[in-house]
């Protein structure tokens, strides 16, 4: 029996999937647990299989996993995030030498990611953060993975063959859903934004359920049906798909959906929150994330079910139903969610792009990005193509929206968009990440913003000062004698006699 080189730590369903993804793959791998009946519950689960030969169960303790694979042998790691990976890399770290490789395949905060790349700094151990996406079945069939590490030429040479076997394929291409992200926490960084978006997608489906159901009266299995439709066309997506498939299930008596059964409750396990908490600490200063806010925002106010029950009986704000053409409605409901889709993304898409500057990721290829993005994970969808091609084509697009495909796409559907977020609101269907996505994109293209009226505001209670333009509506500069080029800055002294203006070097 050949000897593995590789082992995956961790036999929960996500690793002794992951493990039986490479051993498919043709890689022999070790698969090892801290409780040495759980390896012998994941082995015995597949021991059948025809891959089951290059599954190697360690019946041990940590040692025993580094001499069966090797001090200087590739250790994945898919145990739970923080306390949990950061035990298992501490018993592991002086056990292993020179050679070596570790890759934090959890969903671990990308600071810590950082702060355990820079341990190993010196020690000739390679630290890697991939975030994994797709689930149980994805780990098992093939993930989207988002590497990040100390270089490329590493990952090329010990990690990307691997990797690419056991990740999922593009449907489009039939390229790997891998790629090296960037350096240090890079990987970890991109899953969490991967994540964010991921949140915004599911809000924005959720409140085109609720205009369908509360507005329009219809019932799951019909909602079912519109959204089966929806997924042959624009809205092509995994999000999409699994959804229609909730509204159609039938509860356990059989009798009633499971949907209307389910408690209106949305849990949350924390990388949403840490993309709003990211968005707001740039030294760069805040990157807008409107649709990302607004969905853990309604997750978190779903959260206070009793209370909501309590106000509906004080308050009674009740749901109208809508008194227009369905047909209609539901059209333009397909395109605004086209539309809220494409301005989630964009969010995400520029933090991605502010962080990889400021934390210095090494720069990030948002076209490869969006590619492997586009199989194998939680937010894979048609239009990823359309965002690795605008990226491949313009790597330099200010934005998102700006790729032409997606500006004739806002300006030929906004109409749809302005139309569902009235009738929602009409109808007292809450819409706050339609409501969002619809602002984000109406204030990213308004040339002048009411910021002016804020900024002579905190100039007045806290001398904060302003700039200013002139007839022309240019940024007036310094004049001569000073810094060319730079702004000035004014003060006006509101306390003083006829308010006069300072200029504030």
């Amino acid at each position: 029996m050949a000897q593995p080189k590789m082992a995956m730590i961790g036999m929960a369903v996500m690793g002794r999937n992951f493990a039986q993804n490479f051993a498919s793959k043709g890689f022999d791998i070790a698969m090892f647990n801290r409780t040495t009946s759980r390896t012998v519950e994941a082995y015995e689960a597949c021991k059948h299989e025809p891959y089951a030969d290059k599954l190697h169960p360690v019946l041990g303790d940590i040692n025993d996993l580094v001499k069966t694979v090797g001090a200087d042998g590739t250790y994945l790691v898919m145990v739970q995030a923080g306390a949990g990976t950061q035990a298992c890399i501490d018993q592991l770290k002086p056990l292993l030498q020179k050679g070596a490789i570790i890759v934090d395949c959890a969903n671990s905060y990308w600071p810590d990611t950082i702060k355990r790349h820079e341990e190993f700094l010196g020690t000739g151990i390679d630290f890697f953060g991939a975030g994994v996406s797709g689930g149980e079945e994805g780990a098992k069939l093939g993930p989207s993975i988002m590497p990040g590490g100390p270089s490329r030429a590493v990952y090329n040479k010990r990690l990307r063959k691997p990797l690419e076997a056991v990740a999922a394929k593009a449907p489009s291409d039939g390229k790997p859903c891998v790629t090296f992200i960037g350096k240090h926490g890079a990987g970890h960084f991109v899953k969490m934004v991967h994540n964010g978006i991921e949140y915004g997608d599911m809000q924005l489906i959720a409140e085109a359920y609720d205009v369908m159901s509360g507005a329009l009266g219809m019932k799951a299995q019909e909602i079912g049906d519109v959204l089966a439709k929806w997924n042959t066309g624009i809205l092509n997506s995994f999000l999409i798909e699994i959804t229609a498939e909730v509204m159609h299930q039938k509860d356990s008596s059989g009798r009633a959906n499971l949907v209307d059964r389910i408690l209106d409750e949305a849990k949350m396990k924390g990388t949403g929150t840490w993309t709003m908490m990211d968005s707001l600490r740039l030294d760069s200063g805040v990157e807008p994330l409107p649709t990302i806010y607004a969905a853990v925002e309604s997750r978190a106010i779903s959260a206070k079910k009793a209370e909501r029950v309590e106000m509906s009986k004080i308050i009674k704000l009740g749901k109208r139903k809508y008194k227009g053409d369905r047909k209609k409605l539901l059209n333009d409901l397909e395109k605004a969610l086209y539309l809220a889709k494409i301005a989630s993304y964009a969010q995400g898409i520029d933090l991605m792009r502010s962080a990889a500057s400021e934390y210095g990721f090494g720069g990030l290829d948002i076209g490869s990005i969006a590619s492997i993005w586009r199989a194998g994970c939680i937010i894979r969808a048609g239009f990823l193509d359309d965002i690795t091609s605008s990226y491949k084509e313009n790597p330099k697009l200010i934005s998102l929206m700006a790729a032409p495909v997606f500006q004739q796409a806002i300006q030929k559907n906004f109409g749809s968009m302005e139309r569902v977020c009235a009738a929602a609101n009409a109808s007292r269907v809450p819409f706050m990440a339609f409501d969002s996505s619809r602002n984000y994109i109406l204030q990213s293209v308004n040339a002048r913003l009411p910021a002016n009226v804020t900024q002579g505001q905190r100039d007045f209670f806290g001398a904060h000062t302003y700039r200013k333009i002139d007839a022309k509506g240019n940024t007036i500069l310094h004049e001569k004698g000073k810094l060319k080029g730079q702004p000035v800055t004014f003060h006006t002294n509101w306390m003083l006699d006829g308010r006069p203006e300072t200029i504030e070097d």
